[in-house]
C-alpha cells in the first residue's frame, strides 16, 4: 500500500495498491485505514473492484451502513446503496450541489460516507471537499471564541416536506403518502454547535450545512445570514479546499465530522453515475 498526500495542509490522502478484502500483500488493517481517515478527513482509493458485495463490505470497515430513503433510489438488491446519476429516473439526479455534510437533517448525523464512480465525465462533474478543522483553526480568535458557544437551527420537518413535494411535482421519485408521513414522524426540529469535536480525535470543526442550517439561535435573520456567509468564506476559501476530478473506478470516503463538500454538475452531454453508502453516526 503506498500514499499520497492531496494537499499541501494536511486534507486528503490517495491510498494505492489496496486490497478491500483486507488479505495478501496489499492489505492494511481496518483500525489503519479509519485512523488514516480520522487523520486527513478524505481518503481516495484508484482502481476499486465494480462489486456492490465488496463496496458494501469495505463501508462495514467504517460502521453501520444506512438504509437508502426512498427504496426507489435503491441499488436493485441492495439496502445500502443509492444510485446517483445525471440521466434522468435512474437514481438522485443532481443532488449535492452546495456546501453540506451528509445527514445533517438527523440529530446523529451521518459519520462517514463512501462514493463509488461507476461511470465518470471526461468534462466537469468534480467534487470539492473543504476542511472544516482548518476553517475553524484559521478565524481570528475573538470570533473563534463567539461561535463556539453558538448553535445552528435546524427546521428539519419543514424542508423536508418541502423537499419532497417539489420531487414529486418533478417527477425525479414517486413517494406515497404514507412515505412521506413515515419520513417525516422520523425527523425532527433541533440545534446543534457550529462548532463540533471530533468523536474520535476530539479536534475541533465548524459544522456548516447551506440546506438545513436556517439561522443561529439567539441571532437575527440578518445577523444569522451575516455571520453564516463569513464562516462560509472561510471553508470554502481555496486554502481550505481540494478538488476532486472523478475516473471509473475511483473511491472516496470522507469523514462527515471534518469535512464538507459540494457536486458540480458535470458539462452538458456527459455522463456521471456513482454509488453512495452512509455510515450511521454514534450517539
Amino acid at each position: 500500500m503506498q500514499t499520497t498526500e492531496l494537499t499541501e495542509f494536511g486534507l486528503g490522502l490517495r491510498i494505492e495498491n489496496f486490497s478491500p478484502d483486507g488479505s495478501g500483500a496489499r492489505a492494511a488493517s481496518k483500525q489503519t485505514i479509519r485512523d488514516l481517515l480520522w487523520e486527513f478527513g478524505v481518503l481516495h482509493f484508484a482502481g476499486f473492484p465494480a462489486d456492490s458485495d465488496v463496496f458494501v463490505d469495505f463501508a462495514r470497515w467504517f460502521g453501520r451502513p444506512e438504509s437508502v430513503f426512498p427504496a426507489e433510489h435503491r441499488a436493485p438488491g441492495y439496502e445500502h446503496i443509492r444510485l446517483q446519476s445525471n440521466i434522468r429516473g435512474y437514481g438522485v439526479n443532481a443532488g449535492g450541489q452546495y456546501w453540506h455534510a451528509d445527514g445533517s437533517f438527523a440529530e446523529v448525523p451521518t459519520a462517514v460516507t463512501l462514493l463509488l464512480c461507476e461511470e465518470a465525465p471526461d468534462h466537469g462533474g468534480v467534487t470539492l471537499f473543504a476542511d472544516m478543522r482548518a476553517a475553524y483553526e484559521s478565524l481570528p480568535e475573538p470570533l473563534r471564541t463567539t461561535v463556539l458557544g453558538m448553535a445552528g437551527h435546524y427546521p428539519c420537518r419543514a424542508i423536508a416536506a418541502r423537499d419532497m413535494r417539489a420531487a414529486v411535482a418533478m417527477k425525479t421519485v414517486t413517494l406515497s403518502e404514507a412515505d412521506r408521513k413515515a419520513r417525516l414522524e422520523g425527523l425532527r426540529d433541533f440545534t446543534r454547535p457550529l462548532v463540533g469535536s471530533h468523536p474520535v480525535t476530539d479536534r475541533r470543526a465548524l459544522y456548516l450545512n447551506q440546506h438545513w442550517l436556517r439561522g443561529i439561535e439567539g441571532r437575527t435573520d440578518a445577523e444569522s445570514a451575516e455571520l453564516l456567509d463569513l464562516l462560509y468564506g472561510v471553508a470554502t476559501a481555496p486554502a481550505n479546499l481540494y478538488r476532486h476530478t472523478w475516473r471509473t473506478g475511483d473511491v472516496l470516503v470522507w469523514d462527515n465530522a471534518s469535512v464538507m463538500h459540494r457536486a458540480l454538475p458535470a458539462q452538458a452531454g456527459q455522463r456521471k453515475v456513482t454509488r453512495r453508502i452512509t455510515i450511521s453516526g454514534e450517539r
